[in-house]
């Protein structure tokens, strides 16, 4: 029969496996978002919609850089780091206005002036970025490739997806298997 785990070497495994798949998800889906919203001739819905998971993915980020949401059992880069915690500073302002715009159908929603923009966007990734370098200089625990994201496919190009899984939930990694055939499609 093994030894019984300690509930500090729980907590630390569980702290693993979240540095493995969570924060390295919110990563990626903050970085795919703020390379799409920057396309050219991207369709406005889609605009929109990375948008809005920018702003999700860069609130879970900035919630955890400053120790914010340790009340409702989350981790925080305090956990990691003792005495970490990042200052929003003068991205303060441009963090307040996803609340109204983006995550409530409020009365203090905005109209045409006064939302969150593309150049107010950028400024919040490169924030985060900047902390999460500095949070996570041991690469022994963080692995980068997982928060980077993938390429999207060429749909120009045929590509044929074998479904390896029905996906059901979000997650770091994908679920498909892509094979791309050579020549023309016809």
């Amino acid at each position: 029969m093994g030894e019984r785990k300690t509930n500090e070497q729980m907590r630390d495994e569980a702290k693993k496996a979240w540095l493995h798949e969570h924060l390295p998800y919110e990563l990626k889906m903050m970085r795919h978002s703020l390379k799409r919203m920057r396309q050219q001739g991207l369709f406005y819905l889609d605009w929109n919609g990375f948008h809005s998971a920018f702003a999700v993915a860069a609130a879970n980020l900035a919630a955890f850089l400053t120790n914010t949401e340790k009340a409702n059992n989350n981790f925080v880069a305090g956990d990691f780091v003792d005495g970490f915690r990042s200052r929003k500073g003068d991205l303060q302002g441009k963090f307040n206005k996803m609340e109204p715009q983006i995550f409530h159908l409020g009365t203090a929603r905005t109209s045409d002036t006064g939302k969150l923009v593309l150049k107010e966007i950028e400024k919040i990734a490169a924030w985060i970025e900047t902390e999460i370098r500095k949070l996570l200089p041991d690469k022994t625990l963080w692995n980068e490739s997982r928060s980077i994201p993938e390429e999207a496919p060429n749909i120009a190009n045929p590509t044929l997806q074998l479904m390896q899984i029905t996906q059901t939930a979000c997650t770091a990694d994908p679920t498909i298997l892509m094979v791309k055939f050579s020549g023309k499609s016809g």
